[in-house]
């Protein structure tokens, strides 16, 4: 199995650098190919920061990225993760994905963050 970093996300959601983009396309047209947690938090924080995307803009291009044929992603987190993060405006994606996890375990996370504690779920709480 192949893995892919987040320039090879990004070019193949950008369509931006056409020699990169086609070999970008190639990889992913290979299957099986991972996509780790990081590669997708990276990718949006670079949609989102660096390249001023809205956040429906950015869910709508990471669902296009996990809806590829073959790509082995943490299904079972990331979808939950991108709705919450286009849902909650006020959230960063590592907050999502921190109170999804949390969620999922069965377990309280615990923060000081007030927005975190408010919007993210019976389960955020202060300490």
């Amino acid at each position: 199995m192949n893995s892919i970093d987040t320039n090879i996300a990004l070019r193949f959601l950008l369509n931006d650098v056409p020699q990169q983009s086609n070999k970008a396309k190639q990889v992913l047209s290979n299957p099986p190919v991972y996509l780790s947690d990081v590669v997708v938090t990276e990718t949006v924080y670079v949609l989102e920061k660096s390249l001023g995307y809205p956040r429906t803009s950015v869910a709508a291009l990471i669902g296009v990225l996990i809806a590829v044929p073959g790509l082995v992603y943490s299904d079972h987190l990331i979808p939950d993760v991108v709705k919450m993060y286009e849902r909650k405006g006020s959230l960063s994606f590592v907050d999502c994905y921190a109170a999804i996890e949390a969620r999922m375990f069965g377990a309280n996370l615990y923060t000081f963050d007030k927005k975190l504690i408010a919007q993210g779920g019976s389960h955020v709480v202060a300490p």
